[in-house]
């Protein structure tokens, strides 16, 4: 079950840092149906297809929060790149009256 929830972590990540929310919202859709057939079908407890689908959904939303913080931090350490392409613009424009 680690070995799984690990992989929902990684691929919560990699969907965070290349989709938007909407596709995380579907592949956790998924996998609550995919628990729910699973379940019905006789293939795994109940119990067990809903421990596995909840903890699979939070992996994935775990995931896909830490890739944001890693976004966010990616554009809080370059503020230098902006400032100097603005001073470079106010150089060349026309003092205004």
């Amino acid at each position: 079950m680690s070995i799984v929830a690990s992989l929902s972590l990684l691929f919560g990540i990699v969907l965070g840092l290349r989709f938007n929310v909407r596709a995380v919202f579907a592949v956790c859709l998924v996998v609550m149906v995919g628990g729910i057939v699973a379940a019905l079908g006789g293939w795994a407890a109940v119990g067990d297809a809903a421990l596995f689908a909840v903890s699979v959904t939070v992996a994935l939303q775990v995931g896909y929060f830490v890739s944001m913080v890693i976004g966010a931090m990616q554009l809080t350490e370059a503020p230098n790149e902006g400032t100097a392409r603005t001073e470079a613009r106010e150089r060349l424009e026309l003092p205004r009256m």
